[in-house]
C-alpha cells in the first residue's frame, strides 16, 4: 500500500506552521518538513507542501496516481467535491478518470485524521511499546481538532482517551506568553529554555504567575492568559532571504499579563522562574495521570515536548517506568503520524524505534553537478570520516552533509555542523561568528551508544536529541563546548547500525582523542530552517559559515575557494553577553511600565552590572549626577562593556 499524507489539509483557511509531507510504501517511509526545502521559518502563506511530497516520490520513485490512501488533518468545514477534484486531478494528476466517477474513488481513497491523533499515533506507533499511555498537549490543535490537550491508553491498537481539553489557553500557550515577555518572538520558546539556566528563580514572580496556573486531570494545564492590545506589523524584521512571518506579524515583547508581572525583572531571570513553573506544572499533572492507567509506560507529543529539560524532569519523576518522545513531537510530525495511523489501522506496530532518517536523499551524480556549477576546488576522500576526525581535532569546523535528511527539527549526523567539543572556543565560534545566533543557546553532543553510560547521569536511549541529561561531573571539563551552563547535556545517543558513517567518525574522533563525543548542531545560518538540498550545503560554506564541507565523499574547504577581506572579529565572554541582555531590556519602559516597576529593574539591573544608576522624572535615569534618556544610558553602559 502507497499512503500520502499532508499537514495542513490544502483548503485550510487558518494560518498554519510546520507544513510538512509522508510517503509510505511498504515498510519504507519518507517524511520531511517544506521548510527546510524553501529555508522560509513558520510559512503560512502556502497551500500546501508540494515540494516536500513530491521529494518522497521521488525518493521511492513513484507517481501520485499510484497513491492508495490520501490522508489530511481534519478540516473545520466541509470542502466541495468540485475543489477537492481540481487538487487531485489538476495539482496533483492523483485522479486522471472521469468526473462522475470523483466522488466514489475519494470517499475510497481520501481520509481525515484528527490532529491529536496525529500527535498520539507518531508517538505510539515510534515508540517500542506494545502499549502504553499517550499526552498530547500543545498550543491548541487546529480549527478541525481545537483540543490542546489528551490523555489516553493505547492498547490493543486502539487509542482510548480518557480525558481531553480544548481551547488555547494552555500551558504551551503560557511558555510562547513568557517567551514574548522576555523580549523574544514568541515562537522562539528553546531560548527562554537555553536562557533560563543563567538566571534564578524570583520568588515573588514565581507566587504571581502560578495564579494564573490552574491544574486537572480532566483539564490539564489552564494558564488564564490576558493580551491587552495587538501590535502592528514589525518591518525591521523583513528579510528577504531568511524570512519568518512569525517575527513580522509581532512586535515583542507585546502587553500581556505575563509582561505586566515581569517587567521589573531581568531577562535571564523571568527565564528561570517561568521554566520551573512549567516543569511543576506539568510534572504535577503526569504524576497524576499516571493513577489514571494501567499502563507502565508512557509516549509525549505535541509542540511542548519539544523542550528538553522538561523532557528531562518527565524522564526522571513522571512515576512511569519507561518514556519516550519522537523526534517530532510539534506540527512538523503530523503528516507522518496521521499516515502510520492509517497504514496500522488494520495491524500492531512493528515495535522497533522509529528511525529520524527519512527525509531526502541525493545522487553523486546531483552533488557533483551542483560543485561543478559553482567551479569549486575540491578532492574526493575515499575514507571521509577519517578525514573529517582529523580536521575537527584540529579545531576545523565541518557541515556534514550525507545519506537521507533528518525529520524533525534536530540535526542527527546527516545535516550537520560539526567540531570539537574538548574546547569552550568551539561553541563561542560558531554561535557568535559562523552562526551568529544567540550566545547563550546550548549545544549538544553526539555520543557513541557504546560509552554514553559513561558520560551522563540518566540511562536513556535518546536517538533524536530530545531530553537534557545531566552530565557526569568528571566528564563535564573533557568537553565544556558540550555542556550547558546549568551542567546538562543535550545528548544524541549515535547507534552503528541506525547511522553507520556518522558513528564511524565519531569513532575515528574517539581513536585520536580518546573522548567518544563530537559537538553537533544544525546546518543553517540564522534565521533560516536546517537545510536540504546540496546547493544550501554549498551556499553555507561560501558564506563562511564553516570551514569545510564533507558532502558524500567530497570535501570542499572554504579557504579553497574564497578570497576573503580581513576582519577583526572578537568573541565577547558570557558575562558581557548576559549584561548586554539585560540592558537592551531597558528599552521595554519606553512603552510599558510605571517608574515604580523601571525603579526596581534597574535596583537588580544595577547590582548585576555594578553601577549606581536610578530612575527619575519622565522615566529619565540619574548616574554619576547627570541624567540620560534610555538610549542614551544604553549606549554609554554598551560602550563600557
Amino acid at each position: 500500500m502507497i499512503i500520502a499524507s499532508l499537514y495542513p489539509c490544502p483548503f485550510d483557511v487558518q494560518d498554519r506552521h510546520e507544513f510538512n509531507a509522508s510517503v509510505l510504501y511498504g515498510k519504507k517511509i519518507f517524511s520531511y518538513e517544506e521548510g527546510k526545502v524553501t529555508t522560509v521559518k513558520n510559512d503560512g502563506t502556502l497551500k500546501f507542501p508540494e515540494r516536500a511530497l513530491m521529494l518522497g516520490f521521488k525518493e521511492f520513485e513513484i507517481t501520485p496516481d499510484e497513491v492508495d490512501k490520501w490522508v489530511f488533518p481534519t478540516p473545520k468545514s466541509k470542502i466541495s467535491m468540485e475543489d477537492f477534484h481540481l487538487f487531485f486531478s489538476w495539482f496533483f494528476k492523483a485522479y486522471t478518470d472521469d468526473y462522475d466517477k470523483f466522488e466514489d474513488w475519494f470517499h475510497k481513497n481520501v481520509i481525515f485524521v484528527d490532529h491529536q491523533l496525529s500527535h498520539a499515533a507518531l508517538a505510539c506507533y515510534g515508540s517500542p511499546f506494545d502499549e502504553c499511555a499517550f499526552l498530547c498537549m500543545d498550543g491548541g490543535g487546529d480549527f478541525g481538532d481545537p483540543r490542546g490537550y489528551v490523555f489516553g491508553d493505547y492498547k490493543d491498537n486502539e487509542f482510548n482517551t480518557k480525558f481531553q481539553s480544548i481551547g488555547v489557553d494552555t500551558i504551551a500557550n503560557y511558555h510562547s506568553f513568557l517567551t514574548d515577555a522576555i523580549g523574544f518572538s514568541g515562537d522562539d520558546n528553546g531560548k527562554t529554555s537555553g536562557l533560563a539556566s543563567y538566571g534564578k528563580i524570583e520568588d515573588q514572580l514565581k507566587i504571581a504567575i502560578k495564579e494564573l496556573i490552574s491544574i486537572s486531570n480532566e483539564e490539564g494545564v489552564k494558564f488564564e492568559r490576558h493580551r491587552y492590545k495587538n501590535t502592528s506589523v514589525n518591518l525591521s524584521k523583513i528579510k528577504a532571504d531568511s524570512y519568518d512571518r512569525t517575527k513580522i506579524f509581532c512586535h515583542y515583547p507585546s502587553d500581556t499579563n505575563i509582561l505586566r508581572l515581569s517587567l521589573e525583572y531581568l531577562p535571564h531571570d523571568i527565564a528561570a522562574t517561568g521554566e520551573s513553573i512549567l516543569q511543576e506544572s506539568v510534572l504535577e499533572l503526569v504524576q497524576s495521570l499516571n493513577s489514571k492507567t494501567n499502563c507502565k509506560n508512557i509516549v509525549f507529543s505535541g509542540g511542548l515536548f519539544q523542550n528538553v529539560a522538561l523532557n528531562k524532569s518527565l524522564l526522571t519523576s513522571s512515576g512511569f517506568e519507561n518514556v519516550y518522545f519522537p523526534s517530532a513531537p510539534s506540527d512538523s510530525g503530523l503528516s507522518l503520524g496521521a499516515a502510520l495511523y492509517v497504514k496500522n489501522k488494520s495491524k500492531p506496530n512493528s515495535k522497533n524505534t522509529l528511525s529520524a532518517y527519512l527525509g531526502p536523499s541525493f545522487s553523486k551524480e546531483e552533488i557533483m553537478q551542483v560543485i561543478d556549477r559553482h567551479r569549486l576546488i575540491y578532492n574526493e576522500i575515499e575514507d571521509i570520516d577519517k578525514h573529517v576526525a582529523k580536521l575537527i581535532s584540529k579545531g576545523k569546523t565541518v557541515g556534514w552533509f550525507q545519506g537521507r535528511g533528518e525529520f524533525g527539527p534536530r540535526s542527527l549526523g546527516n545535516r550537520s555542523l560539526v567540531a570539537d567539543p574538548r574546547e569552550i572556543t568551539s561553541k563561542e565560534k560558531i554561535n557568535q561568528l559562523l552562526k551568529k545566533r544567540d550566545w547563550f543557546m546550548p549545544y549538544a553532543p553526539s555520543i557513541l551508544e557504546e560509552d554514553y553510560t559513561e558520560w551522563v547521569e540518566q540511562e536513556h536511549y535518546s536517538p533524536y536529541m530530545q531530553v537534557a541529561f545531566d552530565m557526569k561531573s568528571n566528564k563535564v571539563n573533557e568537553v565544556p563546548s558540550a555542556v550547558h551552563v546549568d551542567g546538562t547535556s543535550r545528548v544524541h545517543v549515535v547507534k552503528k547500525s541506525e547511522n553507520p558513517l556518522y558513528w564511524s567518525l565519531i569513532n575515528e574522533f574517539k581513536k585520536l582523542t580518546g573522548v567518544p563525543v563530537i559537538l553537533n548542531t544544525s546546518f543553517n545560518r540564522h534565521g533560516i530552517a536546517t537545510i536540504s538540498t546540496p546547493r544550501q550545503a554549498i551556499e553555507h560554506l561560501l558564506e563562511g559559515c564553516m570551514d569545510y564541507l564533507a558532502i558524500d565523499n567530497y570535501l570542499i574547504s572554504f579557504s579553497d575557494n574564497r578570497i576573503v577581506a580581513d576582519r577583526e572579529e572578537m568573541i565577547e565572554s558570557e558575562e558581557v553577553l548576559l549584561i548586554a541582555g539585560a540592558v537592551k531590556r531597558l528599552s521595554v519602559f519606553k512603552e510599558y511600565g510605571t517608574e515604580k516597576q523601571m525603579s526596581k529593574y534597574l535596583s537588580k539591573l544595577s547590582k548585576l552590572i555594578g553601577i549606581d544608576m536610578e530612575v527619575t522624572e519622565d522615566k529619565r535615569i540619574r548616574h554619576l549626577d547627570k541624567t540620560y534618556t534610555i538610549d542614551e544610558i544604553q549606549n554609554i553602559i554598551s560602550t563600557s562593556l
